[in-house]
């Protein structure tokens, strides 16, 4: 499957401002598919997966991303910049000092999901990124693709389990991921099960997948947090090109 990379320059002048966020992604200009990647350049996507964070300014190679920034739980879909080592950093919402700093890699013609986590529930300076390389292989004639990861820091690991589907996504501790999986398109219930003790830690219903659309369902929030919104949680987002 090819894809055209629209440029980073472009998409930092045209970047949509919104002003009612009610699903799980904030957008950049589409990437469009079916055009060849253009030389060079590397496709980067960014969510907020850290409680810590209610809502970050991503600031990459020294400049801000956005103008509109990232709530917990939500995502900068795709947009292009130059392959090689990049310098991110996270500061509060409006604010010019930064708290978190670390370079990452981006391969060239390759696109990447970038997720800010964090660590523990105690330390407000324990942000991380999770860079992942994300292979946009066809789905099989008729299918969505999906994969899991787990991004709750103080959780053990976890098996998602998909009601009614025999795929599996077994095990996966703090910050382990899945390869994509092919999905018939239906709609489902997904679990986190324990898998030692078969607990079921979170649900979410009704995840919809569709034919020819590829899928992160990742688990987020932290066990025994007692705002509701920083609870464990699933969340599950669609890749937007």
């Amino acid at each position: 499957m090819k894809f055209n990379l629209t440029s980073f320059s472009k998409n930092i002048k045209r970047t949509l401002v919104l002003t009612a966020i009610t699903g799980a992604v904030l957008s950049f200009n589409a990437c469009k598919k079916d055009s060849p990647i253009q030389q060079d350049r590397s496709a980067l996507s960014i969510t907020n997966a850290s409680p810590l964070n209610d809502s970050i300014d991503f600031i990459l190679n020294n400049r801000k991303v956005s103008s509109v920034s990232l709530p917990y739980g939500k995502t900068y879909n795709y947009f292009t910049l130059i392959s090689g080592k990049q310098l991110g950093a996270l500061a509060k919402a409006g604010s010019v000092e930064t708290f978190y700093r670390s370079n990452f890699d981006l391969v060239t013609n390759q696109y990447h999901s970038l997720y800010i986590t964090s660590q523990t529930i105690n330390k407000a300076d324990s942000s991380a990124f999770l860079v992942i390389k994300d292979d946009f292989t066809a789905p099989a004639a008729g299918q969505g693709k999906i994969r899991f990861i787990n991004l709750s820091s103080n959780s053990p690991a976890y098996d998602l389990v998909i009601d009614g589907d025999t795929t599996s996504f077994k095990n996966r501790a703090f910050k382990e991921y899945t390869v994509f999986k092919n999905l018939k398109p239906a709609k489902y219930k997904v679990s986190l099960v324990n898998p030692t003790t078969k607990a079921v830690a979170a649900t979410l219903a009704d995840v919809e997948i569709t034919a020819g659309n590829f899928y992160t369902i990742y688990a987020k929030g932290l066990l025994g947090a007692t705002v509701p919104a920083k609870q464990l949680s699933i969340t599950s987002s669609l890749h937007r090109f």
